[in-house]
């Protein structure tokens, strides 16, 4: 059985609802950004792979790959689901990698309701 991304969004929401109960709460909050892209980025894969046929390489030049693939849609949605990609991916790379993030809880926030949004229009497609 394969894994549901979705799980990744659910433990992102989590962990922004229980900040500081796991670990410290912009520990918390960093790690619910991360997952909250994980989550968006293999739905995101598997619809490109499954209905698109997109081939990949199984590397880390596959996130830029998928996000491509999306804004270079003629389809608005998936313009949209690439271009929201794109901006969750930013913003985990500076949770993951920048010693200071400005506005953790905002920034948390918002990148949930990326992931959130990324989902339901994957749904849809």
């Amino acid at each position: 059985m394969s894994f549901d991304w979705t799980n990744y969004i659910r433990l992102a929401e989590a962990l922004e609802r229980e900040a500081g109960l796991f670990s410290d709460e912009e520990a918390c909050l960093r790690s619910a950004i991360s997952r909250a892209y994980y989550g968006a980025f293999g739905l995101a894969r598997d619809v490109a792979v499954s209905q698109d046929g997109l081939i990949l390489s199984r590397s880390p030049k596959d996130h830029v790959r998928v996000i491509a693939h999306f804004r270079r849609s003629s389809q608005k949605t998936r313009r949209r689901i690439g271009l929201d990609l794109d901006r969750l991916r930013r913003v985990r790379n500076r949770a993951d990698y920048e010693a200071l993030l400005l506005k953790p809880k905002q920034t948390t926030a918002t990148a949930l309701r990326r992931a959130q949004g990324i989902e339901r229009e994957l749904d849809r497609l």
